[in-house]
């Protein structure tokens, strides 16, 4: 991530790697998160669970995220940043929650991972959820396309207004701290 150039978003070039800071803002609605019940830009949830018996290892019960496309803004204009992302953010961690809480039985229930072990014991749960709030800043990588979009702004009356949009090379954006 390094090894790219940091450059304003007004400045990108169609087709280039870039690395862009500036601060995100949603596209859409925000979303929820799921566990801490957070408005947000989106979010990437993980779930593990133990047996309460067993002292080995934790196992993965839940993947979830929500990370529709949304704007990286700096003071030279917009960018919309696609996922896939690779993210590098610091999760808000908890090292437990309750299975009956509705939001983790939701998504126990559509991960196929029951609550109680086959004694009727209940399990223990942890997750890691990380979230992207309006307004953090953030450091973006991946490909720029300047693209014809009613969004952006036009150079003049005669041309189409166009945006910046970040796309991975290799299909992943990477996310980070700023």
């Amino acid at each position: 991530m390094l090894r790219v150039g940091e450059v304003p978003i007004g400045a990108v070039k169609d087709g280039e790697h870039v690395r862009i800071r500036g601060r995100a803002s949603a596209c859409e609605v925000l979303r929820t998160s799921p566990v801490s019940r957070r408005r947000c830009v989106g979010y990437r949830l993980t779930v593990e669970y133990r047996d309460a018996e067993r002292i080995d290892g934790w196992q993965h019960a839940v993947d979830d995220d929500a990370f529709p496309p949304f704007l990286l803004v700096d003071d030279t204009g917009e960018a919309v940043v696609h996922a896939p992302l690779e993210i590098r953010l610091n999760p808000y961690r908890e090292t437990s929650v309750e299975a009956a809480s509705p939001a983790l039985a939701s998504l126990l229930t559509k991960g196929g991972v029951s609550a109680s072990d086959v004694y009727g014991r209940k399990r223990n749960f942890r997750y890691v959820e990380t979230i992207l709030m309006p307004g953090d800043e953030i450091v973006a990588v991946g490909r720029a396309t300047i693209e014809i979009d009613q969004a952006g702004r036009a150079a003049s009356h005669r041309e189409p207004p166009v945006l910046c949009h970040l796309r991975g090379a290799n299909g992943l954006v990477v996310i980070a701290e700023a």
